[in-house]
């Protein structure tokens, strides 16, 4: 992911966010639209509902403030309103981030109807709207995206907004990290731009989430490499594993702790790697294939990078059936749109601690395409009070 460098970054973004509040100070749609990203409270909306419009109560009520609810009548009387009485547009027709609250307002009722009156009601005036050449590129995008149409995305800003709220999220990690890439590059000549208080808003609100989202890995933003360097060190810190014949304080039991099976190699990499990727998940269930239910062993979703996990127990299994597996598993991964350009690393736990074939293994783990690292780990000498066989 890309890096957020400077002080002055954070000093922007918070002047943004001040002239983004001021500056809708008294709009009622400004305020409810800042309320939906939790900039202001819900004490700042103070006007009194006979003194909006339906229109702005139905628009405003799609940015889910508690203090204000349309209700379904007044949905169905709006759009059954023509977008023009005597030639003369309604105030709808040039507020796109209004009919944004409205097109929110009818997935939240969740009621086919009003889907199909919202559709209607748009194609009276949003097609000429888009063609009109007079929106900016942030209204252009959602304007777009309001109309249905697939290619909508020409604003970094309006695609993450998008994805962030879970409304259109960008699955593919290579198309996410170039908006990251081309929103972050603009964000630094945002406070001498024109843009509305909506805008500085949905800017400041983009910013907010990468920020939080890097931060889940260290200042230094972990690459592919460093988790591979990180992995490979953990030998370093195996004299300290745990195997007593006795205890070494009096009274207590001997302890020793097994790793007998695969599922304990994932858990003690979970346990290593959780502190540092807060978003760790494991077991994670991806689509389908045939009768095949493949699932991720470790996914770090603020790097993108899937940690395939192996157990040789003893000489029972071959290192080429290991490769085997792990093509198979590769093939299965990459069927899947959401893990199709992830980052891959295998890790192997080998109980036998056949050193002399741990070379030629990595060689061939990492001829396969997608494979970024192949670690492979021998158990602690300590352990092997068992014959393996």
């Amino acid at each position: 992911m890309v890096s957020l460098v400077g002080h002055n970054i954070y000093e922007l973004r918070d002047r943004l966010l001040e002239k983004a509040i001021n500056n809708s100070e008294g709009d009622p749609l400004k305020l409810a639209f800042l309320m939906s990203l939790g900039f202001v409270s819900e004490d700042v909306f103070t006007f009194d509902e006979c003194s909006l419009s339906v229109y702005q109560k139905c628009s405003i009520s799609g940015y889910k403030p508690c203090c204000l609810k349309a209700s379904k009548e007044e949905y169905l009387r709006l759009l059954g309103q023509a977008s023009k009485i005597d030639g003369v547009p309604r105030p709808w027709v040039s507020d796109i981030w209004g009919v944004l609250g409205i097109k929110f307002a009818a997935d939240i009722i969740d009621d086919e109807n009003i889907r199909k009156l919202f559709v209607n009601w748009i194609d009276d005036f949003l097609p000429e709207r888009i063609a009109s050449k007079r929106l900016d590129n942030y209204e252009l995008s959602i304007a777009k995206y309001i109309n249905g149409e697939e290619s909508f995305l020409s604003s970094p800003c309006i695609a993450l907004y998008l994805n962030y709220k879970n409304i259109n999220v960008i699955e593919d990690y290579v198309t996410k990290k170039k908006y990251v890439k081309q929103f972050l590059d603009d964000f630094k000549g945002l406070y001498s731009a024109d843009l509305t208080p909506i805008e500085l808003a949905l800017c400041v609100y983009v910013f907010d989430q990468i920020n939080s989202e890097m931060s889940i890995v260290p200042p230094n933003a972990w690459s592919v490499n460093d988790i591979i360097n990180f992995l490979e060190g953990i030998p370093t810190g195996l004299k300290r594993w745990t195997w007593e014949e006795k205890a070494r304080t009096k009274g207590a039991e001997p302890r020793k702790w097994h790793i007998d099976n695969e599922y304990h190699v994932q858990n003690l990499l979970y346990v290593m790697l959780a502190p540092i990727f807060e978003d760790i998940s494991d077991e994670e269930n991806l689509e389908s294939v045939g009768q095949k239910n493949p699932r991720v062993d470790l996914y770090l979703p603020s790097v993108h990078t899937i940690i395939e996990v192996k157990y040789r127990k003893n000489s029972n299994k071959s290192f080429s059936q290991f490769i085997g597996e792990i093509g198979e598993d590769i093939s299965l991964y990459r069927s899947d749109p959401k893990y199709k350009n992830c980052q891959l690393i295998c890790f192997l736990w080998d109980h036998t601690c056949s050193t002399q074939e741990h070379t030629k293994f990595k060689e061939g783990v990492l001829k396969m395409e997608g494979i970024q690292g192949c670690v492979v780990v021998n158990s602690p000498s300590v352990m092997f009070d068992n014959n393996i066989k």
